[in-house]
């Protein structure tokens, strides 16, 4: 709704300045009276941090579980393990932590530590290598890297403006 000023037709300008009083509902502003509201459709960018945050959470309970291992509360000692199988424990002890708090903070660094560790897994997973990391455990964070990267490439089509 573009208002008439004075019994003159408005012009271009005033259309933009009109066009540029949509607001996304669920903003912290509140939309000037006469402002349309445009409704975005599915909130991929909500959906993506919502996931980003939950797989945090998993993440650093994964990670405490590693750290559980270190200080002993596994059925074997970490001294008795063989040294891949220590290299892997220490290894994702201190990746899954850090990598759940990049993720939580949707910090880029956290998301690509993330996505170094679920490869990492992956690989040790179907090879079997050091017996640290099981397939159904491997077979998890693949699924949590499809839906990251199903849910990061929509978000960028919605910010383009395609989706």
């Amino acid at each position: 709704m573009i208002p008439i000023l004075l019994g003159r037709k408005p012009s271009r300008r005033d259309e933009r300045r009109a066009q540029d009083l949509v607001i996304e509902p669920g903003s912290r502003d509140e939309p000037p009276i006469g402002a349309e509201m445009d409704n975005p459709g599915i909130r991929w960018d909500l959906m993506y941090v919502l996931f980003l945050r939950l797989t945090a959470a998993i993440w650093l309970l994964k990670g405490i579980a590693f750290w559980a291992l270190i200080l002993g509360l596994g059925d074997i000692p970490l001294t008795d393990e063989s040294r891949a199988r220590q290299v892997i424990i220490i290894g994702f002890s201190l990746i899954d932590c850090v990598a759940a708090i990049g993720l939580w903070l949707v910090a880029p660094w956290g998301k690509s530590l993330w996505v170094f560790a679920v490869v990492a897994e992956i690989v040790l997973g179907i090879t079997g290598f050091g017996n640290a990391v099981g397939v159904t455990s491997a077979s998890g964070a693949g699924l949590a890297l499809f839906f990251f990267f199903v849910l990061a490439f929509a978000v960028r089509r919605r910010q383009l403006g395609i989706f």
